[in-house]
């Protein structure tokens, strides 16, 4: 059984620590937080152990989970590189490079994995990037660790901008929208929390259907939309405002966002 020091339990570092002990019997937990009393509420409702200090987790631990903020993250494994170096290292925080992490850590395997949101409710979207020390086991437990919080994909660091901008960024796109969905209904008499549910479920259902059935999002939109009828009434009305244009602008925008705010925490 490998042993999981989390360092930061807020509210990405906590649904990991959920979701790994309710998920997996290959891994023990224990938790680490500047916050004592957050530490230790989130090692109670799981079962884990929670520890003093800093120092004590990494000794403890076969895996060191970096879910603290970025401006933090880099003085944190310069402080702890002695014991760290001899640690598989994952680091969530945004922005931080694997290069940096690695000429900190000289002798340490260090992943690079951007999880979002939906974390909190086990459906998250983590994004895995090795270093150029993981081999395939390490990259391995990684996918299993971060498979206990929804699901994972292995991309290059050069992507991780891009990924931002889509699953990092995209679920404020989504809750954007569900928002939008529900005042349309509002206007036209519904209960606001009956269209926040209408609108909730219907975007929930939606991106089932495009995980589990093998065709593309527009084929699935093509079966929605009966000539001349209310759907496609619906979309002319989204694409000649620009919906798809609008869309495509943001994720670029976010991208280029995260790539120089990136370039101050490396």
């Amino acid at each position: 059984m490998k042993k999981v020091g989390i360092v930061g339990v807020g509210n990405m570092g906590g649904a990991l620590a959920k979701g790994i002990s309710a998920a997996s019997r290959d891994f023990s937990i224990i938790c680490y937080d500047i916050v004592v009393e957050k530490a230790k509420r989130i090692c109670d409702e799981i079962g884990c152990r929670d520890c003093a200090t800093i120092e004590e987790l990494i000794v403890q631990s076969d895996i060191v989970i970096l879910a603290v903020k970025p401006d933090v993250v880099m003085q944190l494994v310069r402080e702890n590189s002695n014991q760290l170096k001899y640690k598989i290292v994952i680091s969530i925080a945004a922005g931080v490079s694997l290069m940096s992490l690695e000429e900190a850590l000289e002798n340490g395997m260090v992943l690079r994995v951007m999880p979002n949101t939906p974390a909190l409710v086990g459906k998250a979207m983590s994004v895995i990037s090795p270093g150029t020390r993981c081999d395939e086991q390490t990259v391995h437990l990684a996918e299993k660790i971060f498979s206990s919080i929804g699901k994972t994909v292995i991309l290059p660091e050069k992507m991780m901008d891009a990924v931002t901008a889509i699953s990092g960024c995209g679920p404020a796109y989504a809750f954007t929208m569900i928002h939008a969905m529900a005042d349309g209904g509002v206007k036209l008499g519904i209960p606001r929390n009956v269209a926040i549910l209408l609108a909730a479920q219907t975007l929930a259902g939606a991106a089932e259907m495009v995980l589990q059935l093998p065709m593309n999002p527009i084929e699935l939109r093509n079966m929605v939309t009966s000539p001349g009828g209310s759907t496609i009434e619906a979309v002319h009305c989204l694409e000649r405002a620009g919906f798809s244009g609008i869309l495509m602008d943001a994720i670029e925008a976010a991208a280029k966002k995260s790539e120089k705010l990136g370039g101050k925490t490396k």
